[in-house]
């Protein structure tokens, strides 16, 4: 079972953060967003996208859980592909070539713009793209059991 509005929450803030971070030109924001979706990836307790909807947001009110019966692994997928762009983006920052930099943060902002206001996660059609093509680790379908 997959929270959707928790996934959007953390899609949503994840746009913010990068646009923001491109507004304050902070390499520092661009690496705590990738740290985020590092950890969300790995599914951690403490992962502060899940924590931010789960103590703040969903306990306000202000969204309601849509929980669909969903295979959370290419969502995980998803979130280590943005990951590593945005460290690869802040690395890039970081060393002075800040145009690669943006160039790489700004495919995350796009894609996620496309999950968050298209319902397209290209992560996680890639991730069935690996499974369908039989590589390692990708063998999990839509809806079979996750546990």
């Amino acid at each position: 079972m997959v929270d959707q509005t928790g996934l959007k929450v953390g899609i949503g803030t994840t746009i913010v953060l990068l646009i923001l971070a491109f507004i304050l030109d902070s390499w520092v924001l661009v690496g705590l967003v990738a740290i985020a979706q590092f950890l969300g990836a790995l599914t951690v307790p403490f992962a502060p996208y899940k924590l931010f909807y789960q103590t703040i947001i969903k306990p306000s009110g202000l969204v309601k859980p849509r929980v669909i019966q969903d295979n959370p692994k290419p969502h995980q997928f998803a979130m280590l592909v943005g990951a590593i762009f945005n460290t690869a983006g802040m690395m890039a920052l970081i060393t002075g070539v800040d145009v690669l930099g943006w160039v790489l943060i700004s495919i995350v902002v796009v894609l996620a713009n496309l999950n968050f206001w298209l319902n397209f996660c290209l992560g996680c059609w890639m991730y069935y793209q690996l499974s369908r093509w039989g590589v390692p680790g990708f063998r999990a379908t839509a809806l079979e059991d996750h546990s």
